[in-house]
């Protein structure tokens, strides 16, 4: 080997305080070589992949919340105390399909009325 080539450390093995702090994108760098066995890697790798399962759960529950928020208030009466997030995603539908009626309705009056004019 060329002596004017510095030797590169070898990969160790990762640990929890590893990654904290570091941002979503960045955890997706820890995935395993495929010259890796699965037996060295599996434990490695096994943290990463929970903090990304946990963060995609954190982001489909803030989004969820989100919903919950947009959600008029008479919708939210409609079910009784806590509000689960598959109601929510129901509720979110079945709003969604109303103002896409009324938005309809409304279109058809407003052709109806150019048409009238002329």
């Amino acid at each position: 080997m060329d002596e004017g080539i510095s030797r590169l450390p070898e990969r160790q093995l990762l640990e929890h305080r590893d990654f904290i702090g570091l941002d979503y994108p960045s955890l997706y760098m820890c995935k395993p070589k495929r010259g890796v066995k699965r037996d060295e890697s599996k434990e490695t790798y096994k943290l990463p992949h929970r903090l990304i399962e946990k963060k995609r759960r954190d982001r489909i529950n803030e989004c969820i919340a989100q919903l919950k928020d947009l959600l008029p208030e008479h919708l939210k009466l409609t079910t009784l105390g806590h509000l689960e997030k598959a109601v929510v995603l129901e509720l979110t539908l079945k709003h969604l399909k109303a103002l896409t009626a009324l938005t309809e309705q409304q279109h058809q009056k407003i052709i109806a009325l150019q048409n009238g004019k002329r």
